[in-house]
C-alpha cells in the first residue's frame, strides 16, 4: 500500500491471509506469517480485530468503536483510519475503494 493512499469512512477492510491471530490473557497479538513477525494491538485494535472476522466498512467500524468506547465519533473514524493504513502498510488488511493505489486483495 502507499503511503498516500486515502482511507475514508466508505472504504470496506478485510482481513488478509497474512495474519494469524491469538488472544492472550490481555492482550491480542497478529501474527504475519509471511514477514515472521508479531504486531501486539492495543483495546482499541484488537476491537477493530474482531469486528473484520467479516468486510467491514470504516464508518461502521467508527461507528460501533464511538459507541463500544463511549468516545467522539470523529476520533473513532481518525482512530479507524489510523488503524487500517498501518495494517494495511503491514499488509495484513486489505483496503476496497481506498483511492488510486489501493491495497492489494486477498488472492492478488
Amino acid at each position: 500500500m502507499s503511503e498516500t493512499t486515502t482511507i475514508t469512512a466508505e472504504t470496506m477492510l478485510q482481513r488478509t491471509d497474512r495474519a494469524v491471530h491469538g488472544d492472550l490473557p490481555e492482550e491480542t497479538v497478529l501474527l504475519d506469517v509471511d514477514a515472521g513477525t508479531a504486531v501486539r494491538l492495543n483495546s482499541t485494535g484488537a476491537w477493530i480485530w474482531e469486528q473484520l472476522e467479516q468486510p467491514r466498512q470504516v464508518g461502521e467500524l467508527a461507528g460501533g468503536l464511538a459507541q463500544r468506547f463511549e468516545i467522539d465519533e470523529g476520533r473513532a473514524l481518525d482512530d479507524v483510519i489510523a488503524f487500517a493504513r498501518e495494517m494495511a502498510r503491514r499488509e495484513l488488511l486489505a483496503a476496497d475503494g481506498a483511492g488510486p493505489s489501493e491495497a492489494r486483495t486477498q488472492g492478488a
